[in-house]
Formats: structure tokens, C-alpha cells, sequence
């Protein structure tokens, strides 16, 4: 399809002629902002220029964090896909998203996203790439993905195996150009890289120095690694490379100091211990949010941000009444301060968790279910059922379907896992680390342990260390009513036995 075939074709998004009185109200006294809300596929918080990692290209997000804020401690509320995008469209926990709180399932009824609000308000509402999923959104009845109308028609004309075959930016521009006249908009730009799968070998051909990669301890230090996480690099350089000519079609048509930028990404690195894991490596999120004068810029925060905070900050930003629903709290406080470091005292912790990532991991159909809370000094996970398989059994489904480990299905494929369990005999410590058993609780001490190998919970020195976290974690989880801890896990355990079967039917199809 041609841009101009395509322009005739694409959908207005959703403008309403209603406008709320507040709202009017906002209008009269200034002008609502653009809303631009970018978001990788499987980006650790640590793979950005901004923090000091030198084996990516990230001139966009770095000039994102320099000329607004570089956040340090942002944190999703589930490390997997589906939840973890539906807390960001929500503003609520993930175990408070119904079926929406594992992957592979579908929209649950009765959630409201907010570019939904948004539209309602009279916001122009799009996005590219990978918007809210893996799920079935039409099964509640939606006529378009949470995060809001496709664009998604215009690819690159030389696509390649490297890349996304998807030309995000051209997107954008063409969703600008079907923009009302007078319309703000709600863009979500959803890379979907740096997910797998890569071609082997794409970093290293296209100028990646394997001497040059930061290994974590928790990876053999091989050739193999390094060429993934390399080819890994490669993916987060696109992703910016798009959202650079993203900023830069703003420039040009004089609307980037009215749109407010944020840059962050869904869940860490698909390798193991890390994506689908409460790790910091699964957990810790890049992000960086720039907003012309209304955020001083050159500042870094060090207050919790949880992705449960996104939804209502676009709101209020818009002039828009936050749902009483929404468990999350607004960041405005924070971008119109002009403080760095910790600001708000309140913001010392975020709790997190997740269920399952992906269905049939496990014989029985039965999730994983962790619950963590992660403070600047520790992080403290509890792992419900230690009897199970954290990564999915030893046999089992996987993806992608060649994965040559043909198990520990919560762990996506790819050459570090396959290199991991193939060579579990030379390296019993970092397999154990990946794919073992777990105990019911953990406990690390981050400042000292950044990577989170030495466990501290059965250490008599840090007892009441483990018991305030235990408790602080239990009473958060019951205010904010987590099935889970409230008794009622079955729902859970059916979802994910349901899908379980779904999936096994589908791979018995094939």
C-alpha cells in the first residue's frame, strides 16, 4: 500500500465531540499537550548511553534523559509482556488485571485503558508495532488495541532479518498527518525490538566489538554470549535510531516542547534470569521523560516509579479527572519539581510480581506465582510454590518453537539459554542460577549485590530484614487487593490451566 492509499485508509482516532467541563476548563487556561509514550520489547534498564553502557547507540533516549529526566529506579509491575503493558494502560497492579495478568490470554472486560479517556476527551489516539499483547483484544468487544488505532501499514523498504520490518517513524508521520485539525494525540510508539529472534552474528557484522560487551556475572563469560548480547545491542540501536526521527518530525513541524516524551521499555532482556524474572535484570526498567519548559531538564530522579504511575500521569498532564480505580499515583509532582535525587519520600519502594509468562511451561498447567517488593536497599521476593520449576519444567513447551533445550518454557530461546543447558555440567553455578528450584523466600542485599547472586535469606544477621520486607510486602499486596494474598489464587491457577490447555491444543495442531 502507497502512503497516500494508505492516508485515505487510516482511521481518525477516535476524536469525541464531547469534552467534559473540567476539561473545557483546562482548555481556556492553556494548551494540552501531545503525548508521545515510547516503549521497547525487552530492554534491561541498564543498555542505555544515558547509563554508561557503551556497547549501544542510544543518541535519542540519551537526549531524551539530558534535556528532560533520567530516572533510576523504574520498575514494571510484572516482568512479562501482556501484564506488564496493561498495568502501564491501566494504572493498576497486574494481579488486579483479571485474565490480562499473564501473557497469552485476552482483554479482560471492565478495564479501561487510558487512551480510551483520552479519546473520549477529544485526543487523536494511535500507535505502531507491538501495542498492548500477546492477547485477543476483540474478544471484549474493542474495536481497536488498547494502546489505540493502528498505523502500522508503511514498512521499510529493505527490510531485513536484522530489524523490525516495521518503518515506526513513517508511521508516526502518517498518523500526524490523519490528525484532526486542533487535535492533541496520544501516540504509542511499541518497538518491538530488542525482542528475539535475531540473526546470529547481526551485532558483530554491523560493527558490535565482542571485546567490548558487558557480560553479567550470571552468564558465562563465552564467545557465544557475547555475540547474542551483541546481536541483542543491535535491536536497541533500532529502536532508537526510529524514535530519533521521531523527535526529529517534531522539531520540524514545532511540536516537541509540547509533548510529553517517555521512553522506557516492557521487561528485561529476553535471556535467562532475566526477562519473566524479579530480578533486577527482569525488573528494572530505562526511562527517561522530557516535556519542553514544563520539566527542568539535566535532572535524575531516584524516587520508585512503577509503571502503574504511567496512566495517570497522562492524564492529569491532559486535564483529564484520574479514575478513582487506578491504584497508580501521578509523576507530575516529580516532573515539575525542580529537585534531583529523592524527592518524594513516599516513593521508596515498588511491589511487583507475576503469575506466568509463558503457557504450558509447566505439565500441570500451574503458574509460578511471585510476589517482590524492591526497596534501595533490598529486594525481597517470595515464591509461592518452591516446589515447582520457576523457569518452567525441564521438559515442556517453548518458544520459539526450535528452542534445542526443548523446556524451561518461562525462559525464552535463544543461543545464551541453549549454551547454558547444554553445557550445565561446566557450568553447574550459572544453570542453577537460570533454570533451579527456588526457595520460598529470597532476599538480596542490591547495593552490595547489584546482580543479586547471594541470597540473605536464611542469614540469622538479616532476620528482621526478611520479616519487616515480609510484612511491609503483605500489607501492600491486601490494600491493594491481591487475589493472591487474599485467599482467592484459584482464579489464577484456572487462567493459567486454561490457556495451558489452548496452548497445548495449538501445538499438537502444528
Amino acid at each position: 500500500m502507497n502512503r497516500r492509499s494508505f492516508l485515505r485508509l487510516a482511521g481518525v482516532g477516535a476524536a469525541a465531540a464531547f469534552v467534559p467541563g473540567c476539561l473545557r476548563q483546562t482548555m481556556r487556561l492553556g494548551r494540552r499537550p501531545n503525548i508521545l509514550f515510547c516503549i521497547s520489547d525487552d530492554q534491561t534498564f541498564a543498555h542505555a548511553g544515558a547509563y554508561g553502557c557503551t556497547f549501544v547507540e542510544t543518541p535519542a533516549f540519551d537526549r531524551i534523559a539530558h534535556e528532560g529526566i533520567l530516572f533510576r529506579n523504574a520498575f514494571v509491575s510484572a516482568p512479562s509482556c501482556c501484564p506488564s503493558r496493561a498495568s502501564a494502560l491501566t494504572g493498576l497492579p497486574f494481579y488486579r488485571l483479571k485474565e490480562t495478568s499473564m501473557n497469552h490470554t485476552f482483554w479482560a472486560n471492565g478495564l479501561r485503558p487510558y487512551p480510551d479517556i483520552l479519546a473520549a476527551a477529544g485526543y487523536h489516539i494511535g500507535y505502531t508495532g507491538k501495542g498492548w499483547g500477546p492477547g485477543n483484544w476483540k474478544v471484549a468487544g474493542r474495536v481497536h488495541n488498547p494502546a489505540g488505532v493502528q498505523y502500522n501499514q508503511i514498512e521499510n523498504e529493505t527490510p531485513s532479518s536484522q530489524i523490525s520490518p516495521i518503518d515506526y517513524a513513517s508511521n508516526f508521520e502518517a498518523f500526524l498527518e490523519a490528525r484532526p485539525s486542533g487535535a492533541p494525540f496520544c501516540f504509542w510508539y511499541g518497538g518491538i525490538d530488542p525482542h528475539r529472534i535475531y540473526e546470529a552474528g547481526s551485532g558483530l557484522a554491523n560493527g558490535k566489538r565482542l571485546d567490548e560487551i558487558d557480560v553479567p556475572p550470571f552468564f558465562p563469560d563465552a564467545r557465544l554470549v557475547r555475540s547474542d548480547i551483541a546481536d541483542y545491542a543491535l535491536h536497541i540501536d533500532w529502536f532508537d535510531k526510529h524514535l530519533g526521527r521521531m523527535i526529529a518530525t517534531l522539531e520540524a513541524r514545532g511540536e516537541l516542547n509540547n509533548t510529553l516524551i517517555v521512553v522506557t521499555s516492557d521487561n528485561g532482556m529476553p535471556f535467562p534470569r532475566c526477562k519473566a524474572t524479579l530480578y533486577d535484570w527482569g525488573t528494572h526498567m530505562p526511562l527517561a521523560i522530557r516535556w519542553g519548559a514544563k520539566v527542568r531538564p539535566q535532572r535524575e530522579v531516584d524516587d520508585f516509579v512503577s509503571f502503574i504511575d504511567f496512566a495517570p500521569t497522562f492524564l492529569e498532564a491532559a486535564g483529564v479527572p484520574v479514575p478513582m480505580v487506578m491504584e497508580g499515583k501521578s509523576l507530575m509532582p516529580l516532573l515539575t519539581s525542580d529537585e534531583s535525587g529523592a524527592i518524594d519520600p513516599k516513593r521508596d519502594h515498588v511491589v511487583m510480581g507475576v503469575e506466568r509468562h509463558f503457557p504450558g511451561g509447566r505439565e500441570t498447567g500451574d503458574p509460578y506465582p511471585m510476589r517482590a517488593i524492591r526497596t534501595s536497599q533490598y529486594l525481597y521476593i517470595h515464591n509461592t510454590t518452591p516446589v515447582r520449576w520457576p523457569a518452567g519444567d525441564p521438559d515442556g513447551p517453548v518458544w520459539p518453537d526450535d528452542d534445542p533445550t526443548g523446556g524451561f518454557g518461562d525462559s525464552d530461546g535463544g543461543p545464551t539459554k541453549t549454551f547454558i543447558v547444554q553445557n550445565k555440567d561446566r557450568y553447574p553455578w550459572h544453570f542453577k542460577l537460570a533454570f533451579g528450584k527456588r526457595p520460598a523466600e529470597e532476599l538480596y542485599d542490591v547495593k552490595a549485590d547489584p546482580h543479586q547472586l547471594n541470597d540473605l535469606a536464611d542469614d540469622p544477621q538479616y532476620a528482621s530484614v526478611k520479616r519487616g520486607l515480609r510484612r511491609r510486602l503483605d500489607r501492600e499486596l491486601r490494600q491493594t487487593r491481591d487475589p493472591r494474598t487474599m485467599g482467592k489464587g484459584e482464579f489464577f491457577d484456572r487462567v493459567a490451566r486454561e490457556f495451558d490447555d489452548d496452548a497445548k491444543s495449538a501445538a499438537l495442531s502444528r
